[in-house]
């Protein structure tokens, strides 16, 4: 999957890039790129994906992207893209039930 960059650099940093529009910024700009990291993944309610965001896409994308970390005012473009493949595939909500699950996801991120 092709993704902004931009959008890569505010889940990192937790807050929306200057360059992100109103409508990037938006929940369903997010949820395309968890389902390329994590096929499968669900997730009940808003606060679910949240939690996806900050104890997985947040980690794994901090893996990918170090270069990103910490940065202010990072010079991009808005139509920069980048690749984003699938990291590790969940049935459902494997990731919250599934210690197997947690321990591979542990392992990949630490590789």
């Amino acid at each position: 999957m092709k993704i902004k960059k931009i959008l890569i650099w505010s889940y990192i940093n937790g807050e929306p890039h200057k360059l992100l529009t109103t409508e990037e910024q938006q929940i369903s700009h997010g949820m395309g790129l968890l389902a390329t990291l994590f096929p499968g993944i669900n997730y009940y309610s808003i606060s679910g994906f949240q939690t996806v965001v900050n104890n997985y896409v947040r980690p794994v994308l901090k893996k990918l992207f170090p270069e990103l970390i910490g940065k202010t005012n990072y010079n991009m473009t808005a139509d920069e893209m980048v690749e984003i493949d699938v990291f590790l595939p969940s049935k459902g909500y494997e990731w919250q039930d599934s210690r197997k699950w947690i321990k591979k996801f542990e392992k990949l991120l630490a590789s």
